[in-house]
């Protein structure tokens, strides 16, 4: 059985302002509505972040579509690299704003993440 503890979003996981502009960004993947960024860090810690254009939808929306991103991080910590900074851009939004929507092209997401770090 998997500890609660383990699933939850912890302050040292999230990536802050200052975090970004120290960073070198490289693309790892990118689909119709994401974009998959990725940094080393120093700490032995996975630290993930999404951001979003004002210009995608009203306020109501964007929070949504973060909040969404964000509860998948959570639930699957496990994809992410150890010791790496994410960042997920969303580019777009689906038709429809849901989990059951966006999941399977978050997993696309991180699938092709997986791979390009199994090769080097």
């Amino acid at each position: 059985m998997i500890c609660p503890m383990t699933r939850t979003l912890k302050k040292q996981e999230r990536l802050k302002r200052g975090d970004f502009r120290g960073a070198k960004w490289t693309k790892h993947s990118e689909t119709a509505h994401f974009v998959l960024l990725a940094a080393d860090n120093r700490c032995n810690v996975k630290r993930f972040a999404v951001t979003i254009r004002k210009k995608t939808g009203v306020a109501v929306v964007r929070n949504r579509a973060r909040r969404i991103v964000k509860e998948f991080f959570r639930l699957h910590k496990d994809l992410f690299g150890e010791g790496s900074n994410s960042l997920i851009r969303i580019k777009g939004l689906p038709q429809n704003l849901g989990m059951r929507e966006m999941e399977p092209e978050l997993q696309i997401l991180l699938s092709s993440m997986k791979r390009r770090t199994s090769i080097t």
